[in-house]
């Protein structure tokens, strides 16, 4: 088996998911409230899902969804955060070699996704380009499809963007009051925006609590230099299983001859695992696993379950009852608020779980990189690597080999 698809690039994936964990949104524009690149994404995932799902869109367009509002941030690795009137600036010079794209903001994206798709296992970089390119276009689909998982994007990019803006506009207003009418205008100009409109606006209440894990900071404890939310976390954990169950699934699964692949949802049920494993965080804050097990030790004998369990239960069926009812479907039919656990090999639940590991390392090793002076994580990071160096999945085995020999100085 040639290993080529792997070797050699993890430090670029990984310089790549830590830009956009501190890229900010919003830079040229003065802010009481910043975003950063891998925040928004994840939050334009979480809204495409809940609108495609509570209109019946079938797992194939869920598919298409996330990994069009993942990999399409992926870009600005390569060309950064461009302010909307520049954008706008290139988009109305037209190009001359329409093989390009049809204009020069078309064209720079395109070439920065062409740049980028390397970046990953190399059987798949091509079946991933597609969705980083200002415009997504499919073979394999039907444009129809393609052109509503297009619309779709498009409108919760801008939603996303709208509530970011307004947010701002409370203190800046005459900065922001144009660039809002502008986005409005821009989402009116969607088809079935008023549909999509009417979705988000019924679930208020849910979709402030998954916008609520931008707020929660991980590793709190610590002072650090560059803080990461549970937001931006949740974004490289279902990058990350999007990329490698796709791996996966493409390279050894006839390897394996397991169950787990022969049903063909492998990958969309880790995706979504993924993007839902911490939004209980959301009200229950970013307890951490020692302060979980203290809580646990105070039960009576007699109680039924860890009363850590029980706090969580609680908050299951408070998110449960703002979800939009297909969401809420689709969460209990597949267990996506279930706690992730490796005590079944080769399950969604063990791959997604190391994932969540993998992206902890990430997380350690950005802020080791500026700020080495935190021996808990660097304890953490490279307990980590060992254990996910044995992991019963080859990719993510070779990918913290990798991330071992590359970075092995910063979380020795």
């Amino acid at each position: 088996m040639c290993l080529k698809g792997v070797e050699g690039m993890a430090r670029s994936l990984i310089s790549a998911l830590k830009r956009l964990m501190s890229m900010q949104r919003w830079n040229f524009l003065p802010r009481i409230e910043t975003w950063t690149e891998a925040e928004n994404a994840a939050y334009v995932a979480h809204l495409g899902y809940a609108i495609a799902r509570q209109m019946g869109e079938n797992d194939k367009f869920i598919d298409h969804l996330i990994l069009r509002a993942l990999l399409q941030s992926f870009t600005k690795f390569e060309i950064s955060d461009i302010p909307r009137h520049t954008i706008e600036s290139l988009e109305n010079i037209p190009v001359k070699d329409k093989k390009r794209g049809e204009n020069y903001y078309e064209t720079l994206r395109n070439e920065a996704a062409h740049k980028i798709a390397p970046l990953f296992p190399r059987p798949i970089g091509n079946e991933l380009l597609p969705y980083m390119k200002a415009k997504l276009r499919l073979d394999s689909e039907e444009p129809e499809i393609i052109e509503r998982v297009d619309n779709l994007f498009n409108y919760c990019k801008r939603k996303a963007a709208l509530e970011e803006c307004i947010t701002n506009k409370k203190v800046y207003e005459s900065a922001y009051i144009t660039r809002e009418k502008e986005i409005q205008k821009s989402i009116s100009e969607i088809p079935n925006y008023e549909e999509y409109d009417r979705i988000v606006e019924s679930h208020k209440e849910y979709f402030l609590t998954v916008r609520n894990l931008k707020y929660l900071i991980r590793w709190n404890r610590i002072k650090r230099t560059l803080e990461s939310s549970v937001l931006a976390h949740t974004y490289v954990v279902t990058l990350l299983a999007a990329v490698y169950s796709l791996y996966e699934e493409k390279m050894f699964a006839p390897i394996y001859e397991l169950e787990i692949f022969k049903s063909g949802k492998f990958h969309i049920e880790s995706v979504l695992l993924s993007l839902f494993h911490d939004i209980l965080e959301s009200l229950t804050g970013d307890v951490i696993s020692p302060v979980k097990q203290k809580i646990n030790e105070l039960a009576a004998p007699n109680e039924e379950a860890p009363l850590w369990d029980m706090v969580e239960d609680k908050q299951r069926k408070v998110i449960k009852e703002t979800m939009p009812l297909k969401v809420k479907e689709d969460v209990e039919a597949k267990g996506l608020l279930n706690e992730l656990s490796m005590a079944k090999a080769f399950s969604v639940s063990s791959f997604t779980k190391q994932c969540d590991m993998l992206a902890l390392v990430i997380e350690c090793i950005l802020e080791l990189e500026n700020n080495p002076a935190i021996p808990e994580m660097q304890t953490t990071a490279a307990n980590y690597l060992e254990k996910l160096k044995t992991s019963e999945w080859f990719s993510l085995r070779q990918l913290a080999q990798e991330i071992s020999m590359e970075y092995g100085e910063v979380v020795k």
